[in-house]
């Protein structure tokens, strides 16, 4: 009796592949999809780390070194105020990076060292690439919002996770001038929209500046731009003055020892608030004199972080 070897026939090895091949480009969407999710998660949560470290940096006196809240007239003559992301483009990266660069400051907040770099630099050092790119290799956008707003300063930290080629962010209108009306409403469109909302529609801003091929893109996908709100809170300060014969000398947005503002309320004088509301985390100073330091008359009366409202009285 003859046993009889079975064997797969080519017909039915190129079927089974066949299968396999179909259901692999059934799962490919779904993996593609998952791994997605997880760079956005993880690209999520070192936004909230590197918004944390700019929080933080809100109570530096150094503004010029690690503060990222400095801002123009907020800072004392000759320090540099922040330079924001003037380019919305995810692919590009800044061929020369200043020392006043948002992500340069953070990393100094971070901890990070820049011995041995010099700056102006023709790149961007290594101790600042992991903050200003993220794991797809996109660049993080620090844009400002309104300077004029009284309650509190506004930051958005952006992140796309996805091919820029695809997922088109519109350009800054005015690159120069961050409080330039446009840049503003750009920003204001992008804080309003709720972008991992599966419900999300782009904003107005975006689909005027953008092709009707790349707002198609977007659909189902708003999900993949990262977005992190940051406020620095703003408040006012009071100051009674109901001394006879003293005036009351206030400074404010110092850079180490060096006083950007300053606010005088002369004898008896009453109450004043201070014209404009000042950034959390600047120190105040209150002296008491006939004539304004470095004047012998002058005695330091007050001095604190301010992170709340506060009221300075100034009696006999």
């Amino acid at each position: 009796m003859h046993s009889r070897t079975s064997a797969f026939t080519l017909l039915e090895i190129m079927l089974v592949m066949a299968v396999i091949g179909l259901l692999l480009a059934l799962a490919a969407p779904v993996v593609g999809f998952q791994i997605t999710q997880s760079q956005v998660a993880a690209e999520t949560s070192s936004l909230k780390t590197i918004a944390a470290a700019i929080q933080a940096s809100f109570l530096s006196t150094d503004l010029e070194g690690t503060n990222v809240a400095a801002l123009p007239g907020t800072v004392p003559t000759g320090v540099s105020t922040t330079q924001f992301s003037t380019s919305t483009n995810s692919a590009s990266l800044p061929t020369t990076v200043a020392s006043n660069d948002w992500f340069i400051k953070v990393a100094r907040q971070m901890g990070y060292s820049f011995q041995g770099v010099s700056f102006p630099s023709t790149g961007v050092p290594t101790q600042a690439s992991g903050l200003l790119q993220n794991a797809t290799r996109n660049r993080r956008i620090l844009l400002v919002g309104p300077d004029n707003e009284t309650t509190s300063q506004r930051f958005l930290l952006i992140s796309l996770v996805g091919a820029p080629d695809q997922l088109t962010i519109p350009p800054l209108p005015n690159a120069a001038n961050p409080q330039d009306p446009a840049n503003l409403a750009l920003f204001n469109d992008v804080w309003n929209t709720t972008w991992t909302s599966p419900n999300a529609t782009l904003p107005s801003t975006w689909t005027t500046a953008l092709t009707a091929a790349q707002i198609q893109t977007w659909q189902g996908r708003l999900w993949q731009l990262c977005v992190q709100q940051i406020t620095c809170p703003k408040y006012n300060v009071v100051i009674n003055n109901t001394d006879a014969t003293l005036n009351c000398y206030v400074y404010y947005n110092f850079n180490g020892s060096t006083s950007g503002s300053s606010l005088t309320v002369l004898a008896n004088a009453g109450s004043q608030t201070s014209a404009t509301p000042i950034l959390y985390g600047r120190t105040i100073q209150a002296w008491r004199g006939t004539a304004a330091p470095p004047s012998a008359s002058a005695s330091l009366f007050s001095q604190f972080i301010l992170k709340e409202p506060a009221e300075i009285t100034l009696q006999n």
